[in-house]
């Protein structure tokens, strides 16, 4: 059986690349680079784990190429109330949770194109 050590990257396709840098950015990820050819992709990155950024505007969150259902983000906040501060500074809004999981706390918030972010805080080891 594979070990998966962690996730690299996920693929997503945005209708406006502009907004989104902005609502990942918000969320922690850093610029790294633009596309380094046409239609390639921008690239943001939160420690071992990037995004890759499609910009497609003729493309709605109900596409048949949207395949991604959610995202999940180990989050670096010790309580799910810090994180939940931090989302209220960035003016990033709160789609559904908290709720409590086996590994820790977990809540859902939306890019512009209505991807399910999932914010999980764990619990201590």
């Amino acid at each position: 059986m594979l070990r998966p050590k962690a996730l690299e990257h996920v693929g997503l396709i945005v209708t406006d690349m502009n907004r989104s840098l902005i609502f990942y950015q918000r969320l922690g990820f850093e610029f790294v680079r633009g596309p380094r050819r046409p239609g390639g992709a921008t690239v943001l990155k939160a420690g071992n784990t990037e995004i890759n950024a499609f910009c497609n505007p003729d493309s709605t969150s109900d596409s048949t190429r949207q395949r991604v259902d959610h995202l999940c983000l180990d989050m670096d906040y010790a309580t799910v109330d810090e994180l939940i501060g931090a989302l209220a500074e960035t003016g990033v809004a709160i789609a559904s949770g908290p709720v409590k999981r086996s590994d820790g706390t977990a809540l859902f918030v939306h890019d512009p194109d209505g991807m399910r972010i999932e914010l999980l805080v764990k619990h201590p080891l």
